[in-house]
């Protein structure tokens, strides 16, 4: 099959930015290796002077977007025109077109196409606006996490149908041993007192780069005979590949401003092949951020090369519970995140590799190829009819999370005290009946504010 690939986020040939353009290149190589005529068009920037290829996957860097989010489409119109015109040439040479990342919105420009695309958020507004207001034959997402959130917001917004939304998870190799840590370069060599914690993200505020610098403070203050060393990537100079990242500067201020800039060290952003040794060079991963992540590729990459990871109870982030080398704690809880770094200086070798062979086993890479091209070439399916179970049951949001008399709200950034609400909840499999019989009076004021805010929504099912 010939599958036209269209990303509106820059495909580079020797690095790759983000976990989503991983995902990208892995899967078309995949799919060429399957004996499909793959092609990828993206957007050029200055960085780029012609056509490459990425594992003998062409790509044309021919698409005059910005490409830079949130804010892709700020350019000129005779820019967008140009654009529609190369997507129209793709759409007909292709038997099938593959929106990764969805955030083409000149859809007329590959109208009568058939069209899977894929989200990897639920954040920015390309993601919102795909899924609520563009047409799909069939959406691919990582993770049962955003697979609900997208259903649940569709039927929410008063949508009658839609199309399927197939979850797909991403995968990872996870190396048969342990590769041979490896610090980037201008990075200075370890020393037997170093303590170093991990931030391999996109150096933004919700990735959580405050946590970490205040954790890394803290943990500095707990265990004071240690040397603990913060690593931090930046973009390079100029790249302007995502207008919500600090620059170099602004990471150092920040640093300056919380009292820990002799504890952070700034480094050149890394390529998929370097991430294994750095990892192993790490004791600690940290991902407490409150960006609502719609899988979460570090917290499994880091574990699978050795270092523990502490993430944030956000989002997909959840789905790690229980996994050996993962330890989760609360949004915002700094206290709580330097008690999990010193547990996870204490953990087993044993329990690494139980948490790198859950891994292997969940998440697999092959899995992972043969997911994406039994949705991409295989079958789309039929649209769904969306119906509503009751009138009178309102169930908990998949954005949110029930801890004691707590829900956290991933979309709100904070969790709020139901003292009736939350408990029910925990008992009734999340879901609540509205009828005054059986409700008193208090708690429905509770169950009413919650409808309000979101955090619970109306039952629906599919036809």
């Amino acid at each position: 099959m010939r599958i036209a690939a269209i990303s509106v986020a820059p495909v580079f040939p020797n690095q790759v930015i983000g976990g989503s353009q991983k995902i990208l290149a892995d899967v078309a190589a995949g799919l060429k290796r399957s004996g499909h005529d793959i092609q990828i068009w993206c957007t050029g920037t200055e960085a780029h002077s012609g056509d490459f290829e990425i594992d003998g996957v062409p790509v044309h860097p021919v698409l005059r977007l910005r490409g830079a989010f949130p804010a892709t489409h700020q350019i000129t119109p005779s820019a967008l025109a140009q654009t529609a015109n190369r997507l129209s040439a793709a759409a007909e040479w292709a038997d099938r077109v593959y929106l990764h990342a969805d955030a083409v919105y000149l859809r007329h420009a590959i109208e009568g196409a058939e069209i899977v695309r894929s989200i990897h958020d639920f954040v920015y507004e390309e993601a919102l606006l795909s899924t609520l207001t563009l047409p799909a034959d069939s959406t691919i997402v990582p993770s049962e996490y955003l697979k609900r959130c997208i259903e649940t917001t569709v039927a929410f917004s008063g949508r009658e149908s839609i199309e399927p939304v197939v979850s797909v998870p991403n995968g990872i190799k996870v190396p048969p041993t342990l590769p041979e840590s490896r610090l980037p370069e201008g990075i200075s060599p370890r020393e037997e007192s170093d303590l170093i914690l991990l931030f391999p993200h996109r150096p933004e505020p919700t990735k959580g780069i405050h946590e970490a610098m205040l954790t890394a403070g803290e943990v500095q203050r707990r265990i004071p005979d240690r040397n603990v060393r913060l690593l931090i990537p930046t973009y390079p100079t100029g790249s302007e590949l995502d207008a919500a990242a600090g620059s170099a500067a602004q990471i150092s201020e920040l640093a300056k401003d919380l009292h820990v800039e002799n504890l952070v060290e700034l480094h050149d952003w890394l390529n998929p092949v370097d991430m294994p040794g750095y990892y192993a060079a790490g004791d600690v991963t940290l991902c407490l951020g409150a960006f609502i992540e719609s899988f979460g590729l570090v917290p499994i990459e880091s574990v699978a090369n050795g270092a523990p990871a502490v993430c944030a109870r956000v989002g997909a982030l959840r789905q790690y519970e229980g996994v050996q080398g993962i330890s989760m704690v609360a949004q915002a809880d700094i206290s709580a995140a330097v008690e999990a770094v010193s547990t996870m200086l204490e953990i087993t070798d044993e329990d690494i590799e139980i948490g790198r062979s859950t891994i292997a086993s969940r998440f697999s890479f092959d899995a992972m190829i043969s997911g994406y091209e039994n949705a991409i070439a295989g079958d789309l399916g039929n649209t769904r009819d969306i119906r509503y179970a009751s009138d009178d049951i309102v169930e908990l949001a998949p954005w949110c999370e029930v801890s004691g008399d707590l829900i956290y709200d991933d979309y709100a950034g904070r969790s709020q005290t139901f003292t009736l609400l939350a408990p029910k909840l925990s008992l009734n499999q999340s879901r609540i009946r509205l009828d005054q019989r059986i409700v008193d009076e208090e708690l429905r004021a509770e169950i009413m504010n919650a409808v309000e805010q979101g955090i619970l929504v109306r039952q629906f099912a599919f036809d």
